[in-house]
């Protein structure tokens, strides 16, 4: 029994990290744009870093650790991250800062691919849907922990722990998976298979940091635009030379061709990319429109992670039980809900308790909808996988959710700059002095954001429907149309 659960918990824990890094840095964004004198759309490559070499480096470990030994990848993984935090943490310079947090991004993506792997091994003979909903409610738990970790720190008046809180608990994993792991034999090595995965992530990572680009003037500008295109049109080639062709690089022919595996891709990734964008609004929101302290801040924050919590695991059990794509819907449909709702809230009460109240509100609602969506999308994602190319599979998974996330967080603060830069003037810097002393122009800015986020996560919950839903719904029209003739 201990043989599955120790190391279980070890890669709930890895994964808390990597995950709750993705939530970490947006409120630090306010204390580094008065550190080191940048504005939003600068101080965003701090977190959008991460997530573009998170997302770019999900595919190459899914295929390391199919290829190689899982358990070996995962203590490397620890090693980088560690490394990354401890760079990040102590960097100097706003550049160090970004090196350090790519390095974390490295790290977190040749771990995620093995942390699911690794659970379709050690319940491969039952209990699946409930670790996953555990696996889910991690996830989720630690996105919305770490704002409130974060404030903890700021609060103390250091944001470097912010990066230093990384090193302890990734040692702790590390002696864990070192003692409790199994080792796995793996298919051979392929080196060609390597390089062309290692190729398309940097595509990927080119297409989205041309994205960052276009929100800066004059020739940075025309850069982003060839970068966007360059990357962009290259992975588009190689995803459909390795479906043509049936090589495998990037995903095995058998999931190419299953259409349900790439709907709940989809939906992960739209999932991924809303709630990383969640939040680059909604620190402005809160310091700026609303002017909260940290206790008020800590508040809302906790909200959202405790209706997470009780939320999830439940979700999970119940994948097992009933149709996991109403529940995936019910949960993105609350969580959109709640994006309009906290960009409204923004724009009609500029502050007070009646603001903290109905804030709180929209966040329970927000955890509750991540917790119902995370869980039973990923045992969904994973009854489509075989044990051959389960690492393939979830890396693919995952990497459709971290691409979107990368997606959504560098057009959110684009979006957000320009929405400001139009108010203000195009040539206009953009500082946090001057957010502050036009908090109604920051609530319409995060209203843009909140609103586009609520329409793409709509958009996922309407791809949640099944097939055999929506052909229920058209034999239902056509039966109504015939009544009418």
């Amino acid at each position: 029994m201990l043989q599955k659960y120790i190391p279980f918990v070890g890669l709930c824990l890895g994964f808390f990290i990597v995950m709750m890094d993705a939530t970490t840095v947006p409120l630090t964004y306010t204390t580094l744009m008065n550190v080191f004198h940048v504005g939003p759309a600068t101080v965003a490559w701090v977190n959008n870093s991460y997530l573009i070499t998170f997302a770019a480096c999900l595919l190459l470990g899914g295929k390391l650790g199919d290829t190689t030994n899982r358990k070996f990848i995962v203590l490397i993984a620890y090693f980088i991250l560690s490394i990354g935090a401890a760079i990040s943490g102590a960097g100097q310079s706003f550049a160090t800062v970004v090196f350090g947090r790519v390095l974390m991004g490295i790290g977190a993506g040749l771990f995620t691919p093995q942390s699911m792997a690794y659970i379709s091994i050690l319940f491969a003979k039952g209990g699946r849907g409930t670790a996953l909903g555990i696996w889910g409610a991690v996830a989720g738990i630690a996105c919305s922990t770490g704002p409130v970790i974060t404030q903890i720190f700021l609060a103390a008046g250091n944001w470097r722990w912010v990066m230093w809180v990384n090193i302890p608990v990734a040692l702790v994993c590390f002696l864990i998976a070192a003692k409790s792991l199994p080792n796995e034999n793996s298919r051979a090595f392929k080196l060609k298979d390597t390089l062309m995965i290692s190729l398309y992530g940097l595509c990927v990572a080119a297409a989205i940091i041309g994205i960052q680009f276009m929100s800066e003037s004059g020739a940075m500008m025309i850069v982003g635009i060839a970068t966007f295109f360059i990357g962009m049109l290259a992975a588009l080639s190689m995803m459909k030379n390795d479906l043509k062709k049936k090589h495998g690089h990037i995903l095995s022919p058998t999931l190419w061709q299953d259409r349900e595996f790439l709907r709940f891709s989809l939906i992960s990734g739209l999932l991924g990319a809303g709630l990383t964008a969640f939040y680059f609004p909604l620190v402005f929101l809160l310091s700026v429109r609303m002017a909260f302290g940290p206790i008020a801040i800590s508040s809302v924050m906790v909200t959202v992670a405790l209706s997470n919590m009780l939320v999830g695991p439940i979700a999970g059990n119940l994948s097992d039980k009933l149709q996991p794509e109403k529940i995936v819907r019910l949960g993105l449909i609350l969580f959109s809900a709640a994006n309009a709702a906290l960009g409204l809230i923004g724009i009609l009460v500029p502050g007070g308790r009646v603001a903290l109240v109905a804030l709180c509100l929209a966040m329970i609602a927000a955890g509750s909808g991540t917790g119902l969506a995370f869980a039973p999308l990923a045992n969904l994602a994973l009854g489509r996988a075989r044990v051959a190319n389960v690492g393939q599979a979830m890396a693919f998974f995952n990497a459709a959710r971290q691409v979107f996330s990368a997606l959504g967080g560098v057009i959110i603060a684009f979006l957000f700059s320009v929405v400001v830069r139009l108010q203000l003037g195009r040539y206009f810097q953009v500082t946090l002095t001057s957010l502050r002393e036009s908090p109604q122009l920051t609530a319409i800015a995060a209203l843009a954001c909140f609103l586009l986020i609520a329409f793409s996560l709509a958009v996922a919950a309407y791809l949640s429907r099944s097939e055999k839903e929506l052909v229920t719904e058209f034999d239902e029209k056509a039966y109504k149309e015939g009544l009418k003739t």
